[in-house]
């Protein structure tokens, strides 16, 4: 059309085009999604109201955020914002929205509609979990023009892109502003209306959510099914029992299920880099544990090199998970040498039990030591608890005496806040998601005035504890991508090399498909929810698995 950047002579155009396709889209889009879930937490669709987990399933499919996937890599790409950018300052970020885009009411999507949707997340009726830090981080949101708003904030936030993704948080979703305001928040919460793949049908509470199709082009991909319906089953035999007889075309499993749903004939669908299983250890830089072991970093890391992980991402994962990368880190972490970090975690984690007696021999514990360790699962990943207890077996056959206590996640939780008494000087599992922004998971855990305080506290602050605050903080101020991914690297050797946190796999999310209702996808990496995913899922007949 001789059009280099699409000016708005173009958009118009290029709504006349896709125009003519719509019939065709819609003639051939076909029968009904059904995915049956563990969960549809609060069953809401107002984004104010609905925390990570709801945004990610239910949510996904009918609201478009302002910034979105990278869908090959995993990690933050092109939302409604298909470019943004940070001033000069650091105290601004501008984003130029997609043209052409709508709400499904026919509403056009603009600028004002993002200002709006960004206030009423930080607005006194939201339960946005980033509400009070947005409040005290935005100055002000100005709208520039119908596609370019921009954001100012107090202090520089080079961060902000990610925690308006969904790979990150609900906070970005982008809600009509000119619909609410007509119809009214009830209203609106009874028919809601988004800019995404699907359309909202019926919302039934404590049973299911069914949503249409869209009839024309969407950038995120046009659905292939004409409904979609995803379905509360709690009980996950009765999810997989439900996608063998066809009652459902895709379920959520655990990797317990893997090995099952596969010799029933099901397609068992894994998603790579959503989380890290791992050990942490407590309390062991305080004074009275100066003559304890675990003091000791080349102990720490002789335990590491105890653990054959490979075993248990065979035995226990049924071979549906992989090698991690250093601490909370992923092949699509922002600003972080992946390549450097996947070549050094093949060689500092692997299996050398010869070489972990062999450290423990020169550090003076030739026959091991006594070491509590609370083996406990965050909700979701009970199969934490088999990895605990392999890991425990596994430092027995170097010499320790594991104390191996169960805890319930609920019991367990309270005693890792405060001063961690009980925890002082035992090791626990623990496990951490996949986010492409490391520098704020890194603080929850090391900073001296964080929470877990794994690295140290304000009282006991040792020079890699010095170091590792130094390095953070110049990496929040620091604006050049080169400059960052240094700071992040040096964060990352520094937490690496102190074995105070320490990966044991990458894990992922898991699906039953049933074949002859479902063709072959892929899913986005880092992205265990299927919320982003529905609107690429084929039909059977379109797309066959690989045998």
């Amino acid at each position: 059309m001789g059009c280099s950047v699409l000016p708005r002579a173009c958009v118009t155009a290029l709504a006349l085009v896709l125009s003519v396709a719509w019939p065709a889209v819609a003639q051939d889009q076909k029968g009904t999604l059904v995915f049956a879930v563990e969960s549809l937490a609060a069953q809401t669709l107002d984004p104010i109201l609905e925390a990570r987990p709801g945004n990610a399933v239910y949510q996904a499919v009918m609201y478009d955020s302002l910034v979105g996937f990278n869908l090959e890599k995993g990690g933050i790409g092109p939302g409604v914002a298909d470019s943004w950018e940070l001033a000069a300052d650091g105290l601004s970020w501008t984003f130029k929205l997609r043209p052409g885009q709508k709400f499904h009411n026919g509403d056009p999507l603009t600028a004002a509609d993002v200002k709006f949707s960004l206030e009423r997340q930080m607005g006194p009726g939201s339960l946005a979990a980033s509400g009070a830090t947005m409040r005290r981080t935005f100055k002000s949101i100005d709208i520039i023009d119908d596609l370019t708003v921009r954001i100012n904030t107090n202090t520089p936030q080079i961060g902000l892109p990610p925690t308006l993704s969904r790979a990150v948080a609900p906070e970005g979703a982008v809600m009509p502003k000119a619909y609410i305001e007509k119809v009214g928040e009830e209203e609106f919460r009874r028919k809601p209306v988004g800019s995404g793949p699907w359309k909202f049908l019926k919302n039934v509470k404590g049973d299911r959510m069914e949503f249409e199709a869209i009839n024309w082009a969407h950038v995120r991909g046009t659905p292939k099914f004409k409904n979609l319906t995803i379905l509360l089953v709690p009980e996950e035999s009765t999810r997989v029992a439900m996608v063998q007889t066809g009652e459902a075309g895709i379920a959520s499993i655990g990797p317990e299920t893997m090995l099952s749903a596969s010799k029933a004939g099901l397609e068992v669908l894994s998603v790579p880099g959503t989380m890290q299983a791992l050990y942490q250890f407590w309390g062991w830089y305080k004074p009275e544990m100066k003559d304890n072991p675990i003091a000791k970093a080349r102990v720490r890391e002789a335990l590491s090199l105890a653990i054959d992980r490979q075993q248990i991402i065979d035995h226990v994962m049924n071979g549906k998970a992989q090698m991690p990368h250093p601490f909370a880190a992923f092949g699509y972490t922002e600003y972080y040498s992946a390549d450097h970090w996947e070549k050094w975690s093949k060689q500092a984690y692997r299996y050398d039990p010869v070489m972990a007696k062999k450290i423990l021999t020169e550090e003076g514990y030739p026959n091991g030591f006594p070491l509590t360790f609370a083996n406990t699962a965050l909700p979701g990943t009970q199969f934490m608890v088999d990895i605990g207890t392999a890991i425990a077996d596994m430092w027995t056959k170097v010499g320790l005496k594991v104390n191996l206590k169960h805890y319930e996640w609920g019991s367990f939780a309270p005693l890792s806040r405060g001063e961690q008494t009980q925890l002082i000087g035992a090791v626990s599992m623990y496990r951490t998601v996949g986010r492409p922004d490391l520098q704020w998971r890194y603080n929850a855990a090391f900073a001296p005035e964080s929470e877990q305080k794994l690295l140290g506290d304000t009282k006991n602050c040792d020079a890699t504890c010095k170091e590792y605050t130094r390095v953070h903080t110049a990496l929040l101020d620091e604006r050049d991508p080169k400059k960052r991914t240094e700071l992040t690297d040096a964060m990352v050797k520094l937490i690496a090399e102190s074995w105070v946190a320490v990966p044991i796999i990458e894990g992922m999310g898991y699906y039953a498909v049933n074949k002859k209702l479902v063709g072959a996808f892929k899913t986005i990496p880092g992205r265990h929810e299927l919320g982003d995913v529905f609107e690429r899922i084929p039909r059977a007949d379109q797309a066959a698995w690989p045998k």
